[in-house]
């Protein structure tokens, strides 16, 4: 190859666009992306986990970002072979999907960091789905415009297949609102102990577009589809207040003294409750008796933590710690005793 030759490859412009779009490819694997990572992981040392979040999205489209900025550069220089006339709507096309994509995830950062802070760092994704749908319709409207494409036709037929699409994503559009209604009005959130209808209950993971995801105390995962929880009787432990009061019913012989019996089950559950950290400040146990039953005299206590899922651990020791009491003081938790009376 001559001077002249390679003097005409280098003027082409389509040379030019080639060898813009390879550089952008090295500039991204070598220096964009290894940055974002760096990022990612800096920030996540500092415990920051949103920022780390948003750098973590943002890197993800490196080698976009790396040919978009080679291209804007080779558009504003006096490079006079028709380049900047060439790239400049697909440049533009490729810089408004750019902005959007990052636009959109400063908006999901906002929301989790600064809206959503009080819910223990657990956001929906259904959120950042509703987010990223409204922008991306938007950035279909700004490329149509920029094509001068007319939506009118493309509409229109949409407008006659409507009903048809309607039909056939029933379900689909169902559980994506239900999931939108069950998020708008708080009926519970990411983090939440919830109970839907009589045997489904977990901690709320994750509420999405179709489905709301519970993992239960066995470490399971229950997927429900939103719409059935939108029709189902729910009950929310969080959705007042995290303090979960909870009872222990119990029964002494009916020879027992009652004055004794209630001083100390109230002793053992303080002794058992300053063990944990988690229950409420300025709670005392509480001691009802119940009712006379057929062999024993039944009471309950009345005992509290924070969230649903401790009552267990917290029961489990009361029950250890006051039946070796009982045994200490001689109080009489009784067999089940019929008498029979027979006339002769």
């Amino acid at each position: 190859m001559n001077i002249e030759e390679l003097h005409k490859l280098i003027s082409n412009k389509w040379f030019i666009i080639v060898i813009a779009v390879l550089i952008g490819l090295v500039l991204a694997y070598l220096l964009i992306k290894p940055l974002f990572k760096s990022l990612y992981t800096r920030t996540l040392k500092n415990n920051r986990p949103y920022v780390a979040k948003l750098f973590k999205s943002i890197g993800s489209i490196s080698i976009l970002i790396g040919i978009a900025l080679v291209l804007n550069i080779i558009s504003i220089l006096p490079i006079n072979v028709g380049v900047d006339t060439t790239i400049k709507s697909p440049l533009e096309i490729l810089n408004i999907i750019l902005a959007t994509f990052v636009i959109g995830e400063m908006l999901i950062f906002i929301y989790e960091k600064y809206v959503n802070r009080n819910v223990d760092n657990k956001v929906s994704s259904l959120f950042h789905i509703v987010i990223r749908l409204l922008l991306y319709s938007a950035v279909v409207i700004i490329v149509s415009n920029e094509l001068h494409y007319d939506l009118k036709a493309m509409l229109t037929a949409l407008g006659v297949g409507g009903l048809a699409i309607a039909l056939a994503l029933q379900d689909t559009l169902g559980n994506l609102f239900a999931g939108m209604q069950i998020l708008a009005s708080k009926q519970f959130r990411p983090g939440d102990y919830v109970k839907i209808a009589e045997d489904v209950e977990g901690y709320v993971i994750d509420i999405n577009w179709r489905n709301t995801m519970l993992r239960t105390r066995s470490e399971n995962v229950i997927i429900v589809p939103n719409s059935k929880i939108a029709q189902s009787i729910t009950i929310n432990y969080f959705s007042i207040q995290k303090n979960l009061y909870f009872k222990v019913s119990l029964g002494v012989d009916y020879s027992s003294d009652l004055e004794k019996v209630e001083r100390v089950t109230l002793e053992v559950a303080e002794e058992v409750l300053k063990q944990y950290p988690y229950v409420p400040k300025d709670f005392h146990p509480r001691f009802y008796y119940d009712q006379f039953a057929d062999s024993s005299i039944n009471f309950y206590v009345w005992l509290a933590t924070d969230i649903y899922s401790n009552q267990f651990n917290i029961k489990h020791h009361f029950i250890k710690a006051l039946k070796a009491r009982y045994d200490k003081e001689g109080i009489v938790i009784p067999f089940p005793i019929r008498t029979l009376y027979i006339n002769k």
